[in-house]
C-alpha cells in the first residue's frame, strides 16, 4: 500500500513538474523582440543555475528525490527568467 501510495505521488509531481511558459509583452519595444528577450533571459537563467551546484544532478537520487529537484529547478527557472523580463521593463501578459 505504501509503495502504491510513493507511485501515485511521484506521477502527480511528474504531471506538475512542466515549467508553463509565460508571455511578456513591452509597452515600447516591437512585438517581434520580445521572443529573443525572453531567450536571452531564459540562457542567463541556464548559466546561472549551471553554476550552482544545488540544482545539479546527484547520481545518487532516489526517483522521487530527482523528481523533486527537477521542479526545484523548474520553478528556480520560472523565478530567474521573470525577475530578468521584469527588469528589460515587460510585464506578464497571463
Amino acid at each position: 500500500m505504501k509503495f502504491l501510495f510513493v507511485l501515485l505521488a511521484v506521477g502527480v509531481l511528474a504531471g506538475c513538474m512542466t515549467t508553463p511558459t509565460r508571455h511578456w509583452q513591452h509597452k515600447t519595444i516591437p512585438s517581434e523582440q520580445w521572443g529573443s528577450d525572453q531567450r536571452r533571459c531564459q540562457r542567463a537563467a541556464e548559466r546561472y543555475l549551471g553554476l550552482d551546484t544545488d540544482y545539479h544532478a546527484d547520481r545518487g537520487l532516489s526517483a522521487y528525490d530527482e523528481r523533486m529537484r527537477q521542479f526545484e529547478v523548474g520553478k528556480k527557472m520560472t523565478q530567474l527568467v521573470g525577475d530578468c523580463m521584469r527588469k528589460r521593463g515587460y510585464v506578464p501578459l497571463d
